[in-house]
């Protein structure tokens, strides 16, 4: 998103700048012609300069605005993805404690099976 709001900020700064650019060469050729003196022709590229600084700085804040807008948007959305993770973390820990239990006992009861039949081997040696 705040590549998005990034890419349209730049965008909004070029076309200020190839506006600039385009009127500076427009008032120059008006001036070719005769037709707006160089003191007016300065004072109105200053203005159109001026104009398109402050369209920035307008596009700016809109976008400022919207990002904080948008991240407090995303915050409840990052706060329930926390909280699920955090609750399938917890269900995986207590599953994999019961499945160390169950294995834990069925490891006893093959012990003590292993044992009965170790004796009744050895008592048939005997």
């Amino acid at each position: 998103m705040a590549d998005i709001l990034k890419k349209g900020l730049l965008t909004a700064v070029g076309t200020a700048s190839f506006a600039v650019e385009k009127a500076d060469k427009l008032l120059k050729d008006i001036k070719k012609q005769g037709l707006i003196n160089t003191k007016d022709a300065k004072s109105l590229i200053k203005k159109l300069s001026d104009e398109a600084m402050r369209e920035k700085n307008r596009i700016q804040k809109i976008i400022k605005s919207e990002l904080k807008k948008q991240t407090k948007k995303a915050k409840p959305l990052v706060s329930k993805g926390k909280k699920a993770a955090r609750n399938t973390v917890s269900k995986a820990k207590t599953k994999a404690k019961k499945a160390v239990s169950k294995a834990t006992k069925k490891i006893k009861v093959a012990q003590k099976r292993g044992k009965k039949i170790v004796r009744k081997a050895a008592k048939r040696l005997s």
